[in-house]
């Protein structure tokens, strides 16, 4: 049964497992904070939020990547490595799995928007409609 107390401890959780980098917990951490085993907190959270604790922090990790594609000049190994990646193979596997396109090629679409003429937040929503268009246009001639 979920308690109310529950409840709050594995969304404090899932906040933990958003943080990238360095000062990210390990998921016996995280666990040990919820006041759960390590295997009653994973059947707990997926339970709850439809996802494992490894799948979620993945996703945020890609989403912090992306950040720093958009927002940085720093070299995708770089990257890679600061949002808590050991290896470059699967970092650009997933990257492309969730967001249709290597981070190399993610990074040239993003050349090609004028930021000059658009404020930050309407230049990441223009790359992102134009990499959406180009992922559709692209797959209608694969038919």
């Amino acid at each position: 049964m979920l308690t109310h107390d529950r409840l709050i401890r594995l969304c404090n959780a899932r906040n933990a497992l958003r943080v990238t980098g360095e000062a990210a917990l390990s998921i016996d951490e995280i666990a040990q904070a919820a006041a759960m085993s390590r295997f009653h907190f994973v059947r707990q959270f997926k339970a709850l939020f439809g996802e494992t604790p490894v799948q979620l922090r993945t996703k945020a990790r890609l989403d912090e990547a992306r950040h720093h594609l958009i927002f940085s000049d720093a070299p995708i190994t770089e990257i890679c490595m600061a949002v808590g990646f050991s290896s470059l193979g699967s970092f650009s596997t997933l990257f492309s799995s969730r967001f249709g396109r290597s981070p190399s090629q993610f990074r040239e679409a993003l050349s090609h928007v004028p930021e000059q003429v658009y404020p930050d937040c309407l230049s990441v929503l223009r790359a992102a409609w134009e990499a959406g268009a180009q992922n559709s246009r692209s797959e209608e001639h694969t038919d």
